[in-house]
């Protein structure tokens, strides 16, 4: 992502989209009565009886729902036209869809200002894009699973299975345990990183390493492979690979182990009955000065209360974090109401 203009004073940011995870944060910051304006099409008929035809116009729409397609890869903003040009072509109060993708550039207008933990939203985006990739892959002799580690979160992609069996001969176990590992380095080549943990329990992973080795592959994948122990290859395989000292280098900056080590403070603190979580609840902690840090779900953030709950938490120089509801941490944080303060 890259940050064209930030007009302060009128509450309104310029961008430029650049890659898919682009679209999932712009998706984060953007929420109903927001105004946003892009190129679009438009139908235009001169006459009823017309077929009409495609013209490029330019909308100010205010928003009333957002959705991703991932498919298509676009970030659809649906909502009213209150501005545009030509004005000959589009017609004022009528409903559109915005579909925003890669190397489109969109103006995000807020009603009164924009917060600090948005803008750090954005900011965030923009770092990510100056980041390497990351990719985790987990192994066993029965499958594999390939996730990527993004901004936001981990993406799930993959899911191989070996087919192996211990009934087979021993030519044919070795035939398809040949080609189980061809087709896992056919996906690492085919993923789009700079850099890959392949972790996993037993002595899969170890005999994936010998077989690149052994086979002269490691120049031709042109990636860093890091390889480590995880106790199981499912998805809370890969969560307990991101909270692994092992990696902790390799993950330093990721903000998803920040996330991980702030989580397992707050249910340090439940569990010594002195949490704050919920809306009240973090009200009466900001008031009485006795929370310096505000964990929430992304999916809340266009909700009233707690729109005004993090603005008195700004005022107070109260530092917020904004966690991805559609994570292991998030799906923890939403069992405590969606909202946590830690002091």
């Amino acid at each position: 992502m890259k940050i064209i203009k930030f007009y302060k004073d009128e509450s309104l940011i310029k961008i430029k989209i650049e890659t898919f995870n682009d679209l999932l944060n712009a998706q984060r910051v953007i929420f109903s009565n927001d105004i946003v304006k892009s190129k679009s099409l438009r139908k235009f008929k001169p006459e009823e009886k017309d077929k009409g035809e495609l013209k490029e116009v330019m909308i100010y729409l205010e928003v009333e729902k957002t959705e991703i397609d991932k498919d298509s890869e676009k970030l659809r903003i649906v909502g009213k036209i209150i501005d545009g040009s030509p004005l000959k072509y589009i017609q004022l109060h009528s409903y559109h869809t915005l579909n925003i993708e890669k190397n489109n550039i969109i103006e995000i207008k807020k009603q009164e200002h924009w917060p600090g933990y948005l803008l750090k939203i954005i900011e965030d985006a923009v770092k990510e894009s100056r980041r390497p990739n990351l990719g985790i892959i987990l192994v066993d002799d029965e499958k594999t699973i390939f996730a990527y580690l993004l901004g936001y979160g981990i993406e799930f992609i993959n899911e191989i299975y070996s087919n192996l069996s211990k009934r087979m001969t021993s030519k044919d176990f070795q035939e398809s345990k040949t080609k189980y590992f061809t087709k896992i380095i056919e996906l690492i080549k085919n993923m789009n990183v700079d850099q890959i943990i392949i972790g996993g329990p037993g002595f899969t992973k170890d005999d994936i390493k010998k077989f690149i080795e052994d086979n002269h592959l490691l120049q031709k994948l042109n990636k860093q492979l890091f390889f480590t122990n995880v106790s199981n290859v499912e998805r809370s395989g890969v969560y307990e690979l991101i909270k692994s000292n092992d990696v902790e280098n390799i993950l330093k900056n990721q903000k998803i182990r920040l996330e991980f080590k702030l989580m397992e403070e707050f249910l340090k603190q439940v569990s010594l009955d002195k949490a704050f979580y919920g809306i009240s609840a973090i009200v009466n902690g900001i008031q009485n000065y006795e929370i310096s840090r505000i964990l929430v779900n992304d999916d809340m953030l266009d909700n009233q209360e707690i729109k005004q709950l993090l603005a008195d938490a700004e005022k107070n120089n109260i530092k917020i974090i904004i966690f991805n509801s559609k994570d292991e941490v998030g799906t923890q944080l939403h069992n405590f109401n969606d909202i946590a303060g830690l002091n």
